[in-house]
């Protein structure tokens, strides 16, 4: 997403008067249309598969949360679409439940219109997003998970090229897609097209996913981005 684009969002919820109040509220951002609105199944499916939206705003249970995020769903360029839960039921198991299901952003429905659109924005730059009330838990289960073992990790990033490696630094640290783009003076297309790559190496579900494996495999020890093979270092320093 650039500067100037507007970012098409489709809203899945079984309630009409809930999808009416979200429409509305997204409607007064000039950046931001509501392509579509429809209840939870196959109905659903099918409008985001030819839609093919930036981002879905949805309420519904984690097994049709990963059935949004399934390949299937993907743009032609590899993308499937970010997806943001919108719920009533702030449970940790619901939040933890989604993420896992590929979802890239939460939030309650109880949740601000600045918050809101704030999260559309977010994860169609290819960040995530979570609700503040909800952070705060995501944050405690982190510290408390077991780390898993470093040889896997190693393992896993050696399977990406030295590119993919400096693209996931720059997940890890919390940049956007065309903050990373900028960085890398390439366009945001192909640092999408690089995370689709990334999650399908590693077998993850978001760049959520992503940024905490960097983090725990120690790829973001350094304060600057691995370079590829046989490029000198400070050829990666001036470029970031």
């Amino acid at each position: 997403m650039d500067e100037f684009s507007t970012v098409e969002v489709i809203l899945v919820d079984n309630e009409d008067l809930v999808r009416r109040g979200f429409r509305l509220a997204l409607g007064e951002a000039p950046d931001i249309t509501v392509i579509a609105d429809t209840r939870v199944g196959e109905a659903a499916l099918r409008t985001v598969e030819l839609r093919r939206p930036q981002v879905v705003l949805v309420d519904a249970e984690c097994e049709f949360i990963q059935q949004l995020a399934r390949p299937a769903r993907a743009s032609a360029a590899g993308i499937t679409p970010g997806i943001i839960v919108l719920t009533s039921i702030g449970l940790d198991s619901h939040l933890f439940g989604s993420l896992k299901a590929g979802a890239s952003g939460f939030l309650l429905k109880g949740s601000s219109q600045e918050e809101l659109t704030s999260a559309v924005r977010a994860v169609a730059r290819g960040a995530a997003f979570i609700c503040p009330t909800m952070t705060r838990r995501l944050i405690d289960r982190f510290e408390i998970l077991p780390p898993p073992h470093e040889r896997s990790h190693a393992a896993a990033l050696a399977a990406l090229s030295g590119r993919e490696r400096q693209v996931l630094w720059g997940i890890a640290m919390g940049r956007s897609n065309q903050e990373i783009a900028l960085d890398l003076h390439v366009s945001p297309a192909t640092v999408k097209s690089h995370v689709s790559r990334i999650l399908a190496k590693l077998k993850l579900p978001n760049r959520m996913h992503a940024a905490l494996m960097a983090q725990r495999s120690g790829l973001v020890q350094s304060p600057r981005p691995p370079g590829p093979p046989g490029r000198p270092a400070a050829a990666v320093r001036r470029a970031w």
